[in-house]
């Protein structure tokens, strides 16, 4: 299944796209331009898993760009990124199934955290959208976050793992303790953040800053 990527800035378009690549896997990322997809042979790109698209800000050319990308590619999942918030455009987009909005200038692990959720099934909007449409159905699955509750070490421990994409069995070889202690403890992170599976825990916890300072072994940025 294909990623595409859409955006029109050319630095910002591969710093993503080398993102959605260690996010899902190098050859099934295609990155273009909004013009450069008129040129592309559809028979290359679909199916389509996830597109991520990058917004301008200007809201009528927004609604066009993603009318069109949206009836070309069918996307089975679709996350935008944006430099600024439009309620017009998030309100349409989520009720043209977009699945979720994050800033351009997030961090590479939000970018990520994002992805898994979506890919995860769940959504991630701005609380602006939410309250800007309580007519839409799709905006009403929305669930505003609990405040946090405290973290014990262990729990950040395995909250860390599960963000990098851990499975259960592999923190529970990591960190020696049995799988079922693992997903007890799993089930309790769930509860705290207010998730409701692995992919939402973790894009809460990068989004809210909960992971901290990376650890000291862990490999530099490229």
């Amino acid at each position: 299944m294909t990623t595409v990527l859409i955006e029109e800035y050319a630095i910002l378009r591969i710093a993503i796209q080398h993102i959605l690549e260690s996010a899902r896997s190098p050859e099934s990322v295609m990155s273009m331009t909004p013009q450069k997809l008129n040129e592309v042979s559809m028979s290359l790109v679909r199916p389509v898993e996830l597109l991520v698209l990058g917004i301008t800000g200007a809201a009528d050319f927004d609604l066009h760009m993603l009318a069109s990308v949206q009836m070309q590619l069918t996307p089975r999942y679709s996350l935008i990124l944006y430099d600024s918030l439009d309620t017009r455009v998030m309100v349409e987009a989520a009720r043209q199934g977009v699945c979720g909005f994050i800033a351009k200038s997030s961090t590479p692990e939000a970018i990520t955290a994002a992805v898994h959720l979506v890919l995860a099934g769940g959504q991630c909007f701005p609380r602006i959208i939410v309250e800007a449409s309580h007519n839409s159905p799709y905006v009403a699955q929305q669930r505003p976050h609990s405040p946090m509750r405290m973290l014990t070490p262990r729990q950040e421990e395995i909250l860390r793992m599960l963000a990098k994409g851990h499975t259960m069995r592999e923190i529970s070889k990591e960190i020696g303790i049995s799988v079922a202690t693992v997903k007890s403890h799993a089930r309790t992170l769930y509860w705290k953040l207010n998730a409701r599976n692995q992919a939402e825990a973790a894009f809460i916890a990068v989004q809210q800053g909960l992971l901290g300072e990376p650890e000291e072994d862990a490999e530099p940025p490229q």
